[in-house]
């Protein structure tokens, strides 16, 4: 069904902005395929999940569920198993007792399935993960009941197509595909420039770029069936512009947040809230900077990072009117954030961990003694802990690294660590998930199992 164009005055920047939505041909349904709701985290097995990117579809990074792990144990954490084949995975989220891996940029990239317990692969789904990704490589996938949602490709050297693959959970076998538009025969940009996929309010939420066009669309599509269900389109020929991290658009309070450069009067990026049931604009704001480098979104508030040169800055709205709130600036540029109750988040990917008062942006405290500990730029909160990588590597960065959520004291850093891998820690029913330059998981002594 259509969904009407839609143009509303910005509620904190003055200016209209005309979006554009619509609906096109659904791709192929998948029949039979189960969707579930995504917020209910502790399953009906006790189990708890971690089934998207950020925890939730706030993108937040924050399991208020985790208890076993705490700031007394955490240096006593072993790995449980380590899956050397899977080599510098890019988005790892947990559904119960399954790990749902994406692996990017070599030979045997793909989706994986693996058991949390014993890292036994369940299943491997082709879904093309290597070829002309560009600066894509954080793929990671959202789990919608049944079905895993991911970032996939057509495989082609030559009109290389991307966009998201619906597989089904218990097979691996695709169910659909939704590639972004050819252009003359050509190839497109697709999810290149775009985002890895968010679930919420039963929908798959992301930004690909269509054909020609070089600033992506926002899209919705039905998760059982790849159809599209909305879309705001890009700006025509605006490449360098919006939103550089590829990181999933948060989703709160019946609104879904985007980043869309070159809108306005005066061709500024542009925040914006979109109706999660229609894409229609509800509200926009002017970014103070061409690229927006994150968002997430809870407790009522958006929180944007943006970075200017050298700087970087984080910027707070409230996420029904886009009133903006404060703001404030960091010495360096900004990487990532996660949220946990009155405190924000920030890794600048170069120096440090920060945070931030979630009612006033001022600084709590700053852990910035060594940044082999913390720029691998990724954020997870769990039981009162912070962690952060620092990119593994053969310079003496480690590979996971854990800091106490109320004073930045370090708790522990990890002995393994070699070469990055840009999966975010997932912590969840007692275990951490995350790249140790390959894929390892862990637990506390006690607690690992016995083969």
């Amino acid at each position: 069904m259509p969904v009407p164009n839609s143009r509303r005055a910005s509620a904190a920047a003055g200016a209209l902005l005309f979006i554009a939505s619509f609906a096109v041909a659904a791709p192929s349904s998948a029949a039979g395929v189960q969707v579930l709701n995504p917020q209910q985290f502790a399953g009906t097995d006790g189990t708890a999940k971690w089934p998207q990117f950020g925890y939730d579809p706030g993108q937040t990074a924050y399991n208020p569920l985790e208890t076993t792990i705490t700031t007394k144990n955490v240096s006593k954490l072993q790995i449980l198993w380590n899956d050397s084949s899977i080599v510098q995975p890019g988005g790892i989220v947990v559904d119960g007792s399954i790990a749902y891996v994406d692996d990017q940029g070599q030979s045997n990239a793909g989706l994986y399935a693996l058991d949390t317990t014993t890292g036994a692969q369940k299943w491997f789904a082709q879904v093309n993960l290597n070829g002309s990704w560009g600066n894509f490589v954080h793929p990671v996938a959202a789990v919608a009941g049944n079905v895993v949602v991911t970032p996939c490709s057509n495989g082609q050297s030559s009109g290389f197509l991307t966009g998201l693959c619906g597989v089904d959970s218990k097979t691996g076998a695709i169910v659909w595909t939704h590639l972004c538009s050819q252009y003359q025969g050509g190839g497109c940009e697709g999810i290149v420039n775009g985002t890895s996929p968010t679930f919420y309010d039963s929908r798959i939420v992301f930004q690909t770029t269509e054909g020609v066009n070089e600033q992506p669309d926002t899209e919705a599509l039905n998760p059982k069936t790849g159809a599209l269900l909305w879309d705001v389109p890009g700006e025509y020929h605006c490449p360098d512009a919006g939103d550089t991290s590829g990181n999933p658009l948060p989703g709160a309070n019946g609104l879904v947040f985007a980043v869309l450069g070159c809108q306005g009067p005066s061709g500024s990026t542009y925040i914006c809230a979109l109706s999660a049931k229609s894409g229609a604009s509800v509200w926009c704001a002017a970014s103070e900077s061409v690229y927006v480098q994150g968002l997430i979104a809870g407790g009522g508030m958006l929180y944007v990072a943006e970075n200017a040169g050298s700087d970087g800055q984080v910027v707070a709205f409230d996420a029904k009117t886009g009133a903006q709130e404060w703001t404030t600036t960091l010495p360096r540029t900004v990487d990532s954030l996660a949220l946990a109750g009155s405190r924000l988040f920030v890794n600048d990917g170069l120096a440090g961990v920060y945070a931030l008062s979630t009612g006033n942006g001022k600084q709590l405290w700053n852990y910035s003694a060594n940044a082999n500990y913390t720029n691998g730029g990724v954020l997870s909160v769990a039981d009162g802990i912070v962690f952060t990588d620092g990119g593994g590597g053969n310079n003496g960065n480690d590979g996971l690294t854990a800091l106490n959520e109320k004073n930045g004291a370090l708790l522990w850093a990890s002995s393994f660590g070699n070469g990055a891998a840009p999966a975010t820690p997932v912590i969840v029913n007692g275990a951490i998930y995350a790249g140790c330059y390959t894929l390892c998981a862990l637990k506390l002594p006690a607690l690992r199992a016995r083969y």
